[in-house]
């Protein structure tokens, strides 16, 4: 069924793989899985702001601040957020670690974290922006000695402008020293701070000053001034480093949509003249999590076109340096990870990011995470180049992927699948790659949303396994949407497949209605995992429990009312499936009051 030679030239594939292994440690698994997650973090309900990551280990680490996209003003800032990931893809959101407050100095806003740590004091250190409640900024720190457990500083804030060099006034509105960003350089610390100075005219500057101790600051004079033709944009969320022989300035500038660079071999001759407007987006972050392996991150805004609300997710590529003081952003081709071949119109823009139907008012797809793919899609997702939130391509593109080659070595394969019902034109299937033998076979159900299949792999165990996605089908929804293609070893699984059913008895859900949490009870006649999902009335996956060993007996799962990012579920009527071994054993309804 392989059907194309691969659809991305041999020097873009291992620049692809060299970017894979060494930007995302821990990666490889054993048990297949395709989930057409992309290098995106997205703070459900949320737009993320300015924001910073680390990766101590194998872990990354990422901190930012926050605004509801129901309130999207920079003063409703008033949380920084910490969330991990293994791979920039699967992101778990640990929670707030500051908020603002009760010193005035941080009473009203709180942006722009910066993270590092100092081998000094052997803690974690995070330099921040503090606002008033007239959002005058100053620089604060807190500290940790784990990432986890953060406390401020009762020295803060850290540092305040000289008012006499700056335009700053703690008695007005809004005065500018924000953004900070922090580098060690000849055995001091460094900082460099969005600021307005008088230079013959309001001049966007950065701030720069240095420090033993990170406590006590002076002021050296400034770093870079905004020398355009449009001085007083201050110049936000700067970046600094040396690579090679250039210098290398990153930042945005206020109220414009680009990210912009300046490189000079010598320091001191850094000028607006030799800008580049590398990339779109907002405030620009450089990491070298790896020796000269180079990490940009940067916020992406997208409209959900049926509402007009603006959304900012973190998107992640690669960035290039041409050793000449130029820089170019590598996108990574998304489907190069996990598949061999992939061709025709419907992979133009896949994966799909987003609940793409939903954006225009259609059903939902029902998806997880933040991508899927969609045959009839055509948006891969902000600044990715590929369409616009809503768009579609239609029924009458097609397209085919293939997986690259595994071993079956689990029990089942899990996947979601949706779109029209063709079985012989629109299919996703597991194919035997010795023989070419179909195994299994999906199609859709007749609608956008994605509902579980499950393959027993058990008798093809050993066996060398691909997956194939096929659209050769332009009839009224001629389009198929899959997601999370999982391989699972359950802990306990019989010799042949069995009927769950008779198992377990369902007790119900107590209290129910329910406010804040439930538990549903059941009983067993015998050991077995048991999992408990939750959707809501439209088929959406709303939360999961983790698979647990139920005992002979009577059990429990509680369900906290949250949804898988651990945020409140609304108030509303819920569909609950009991499963063990790949099976539901029983289901019922829910209903959450407020």
């Amino acid at each position: 069924m392989r059907l194309s030679p691969l659809k991305v030239g041999p020097l873009l594939y291992v620049i692809f793989q060299l970017f894979f292994l060494v930007s995302t440690p821990g990666s490889a698994q054993a048990l297949l899985r395709l989930d057409f997650e992309q290098k995106y973090f997205i703070h459900q309900d949320r737009q993320v702001w300015d924001f910073s990551m680390v990766r101590p280990d194998s872990v990354y680490h990422i901190f930012y601040h926050t605004i509801h996209e129901s309130t999207p003003h920079a003063s409703s800032a008033d949380t920084i957020w910490h969330s991990t990931s293994k791979d920039l893809k699967h992101w778990t959101i640990e929670g707030p670690i500051l908020t603002v407050g009760p010193e005035s100095w941080d009473a009203g806003a709180m942006w722009a974290p910066d993270v590092f740590y100092d081998d000094a004091s052997q803690m974690w250190k995070i330099a921040y922006t503090g606002c008033d409640s007239q959002l005058n900024q100053r620089i604060c720190m807190a500290e940790s000695p784990n990432l986890y457990e953060w406390s401020k500083l009762p020295s803060n804030p850290t540092i305040e402008p000289d008012p006499e060099e700056y335009i700053w006034d703690d008695q007005e509105w809004w005065s500018n020293f924000r953004d900070p960003f922090i580098f060690r350089e000849n055995n001091q610390w460094h900082i460099l701070v969005t600021a307005l100075q008088w230079l013959g005219e309001s001049t966007g500057v950065l701030y720069h000053g240095v420090s033993d101790d990170l406590q006590t600051w002076t002021d050296v004079g400034i770093f870079f001034q905004n020398d355009s033709q449009d001085p007083w944009r201050v110049l936000e969320s700067p970046q600094y480093k040396k690579v090679g022989d250039y210098h290398f300035l990153f930042f945005g500038e206020y109220d414009t949509g680009g990210l912009s660079v300046v490189s000079s071999r010598n320091l001191g001759n850094l000028s607006m003249a030799s800008r580049e407007v590398f990339d779109y987006g907002y405030a620009p972050e450089l990491d070298e999590f790896d020796p000269d392996q180079y990490v940009i991150s940067r916020l992406a805004p997208y409209l959900h076109p049926q509402t007009d609300v603006l959304s900012y997710a973190v998107r992640i590529d690669t960035m290039l340096f041409t050793g000449m003081g130029d820089v170019s952003v590598y996108r990574s081709p998304p489907l190069a990870e996990n598949w061999e071949t992939w061709g025709g119109i419907s992979c133009l823009a896949n994966p799909t990011f987003g609940d793409n139907p939903d954006f225009r008012g259609d059903d939902s797809v029902g998806m997880v995470g933040n991508s899927y793919f969609g045959s009839s899609e055509y948006y891969q997702g902000p600044l990715s180049g590929k369409g616009s939130p809503g768009t579609r391509l239609g029924d009458v593109a097609k397209g085919y992927l293939s997986s690259y080659p595994f071993i079956a070595t689990g029990d089942r394969i899990e996947l979601l699948v949706g779109g029209g019902y063709y079985p012989e034109t629109c299919y996703v299937a597991l194919v035997d790659a010795s023989t070419e033998e179909v195994l299994y076979s999906e199609t859709g159900n007749g609608q956008n949303l994605m509902t579980q299949r499950i393959w027993d792999i058990r008798p093809y165990q050993g066996r060398t396994l691909y997956v194939d996605i096929l659209d050769d089908e332009t009839g009224d929804m001629g389009f198929i949407n899959i997601d999370e293609i999982i391989e699972i070893v359950d802990p306990l699984s019989p010799v042949n497949p069995v009927d769950v059913r008779h198992l377990l008895k369902d007790y119900g859900a107590s209290p129910n209605p329910f406010n804040p949490s439930t538990r549903l009870h059941f009983a067993l006649n015998s050991e077995m995992d048991v999992q408990i999902r939750i959707h809501d009335i439209r088929g959406r996956l709303v939360w999961q429990s983790s698979r647990i060993q139920g005992l002979i007996g009577d059990n429990f799962i509680t369900w906290q009312g949250v949804n898988s990012q651990g945020q409140a579920a609304p108030a509303g009527t819920y569909l609950y499936t009991i499963e063990s071994q790949g099976k539901i054993a029983s289901s019922g309804k829910l209903s959450l009051v407020k």
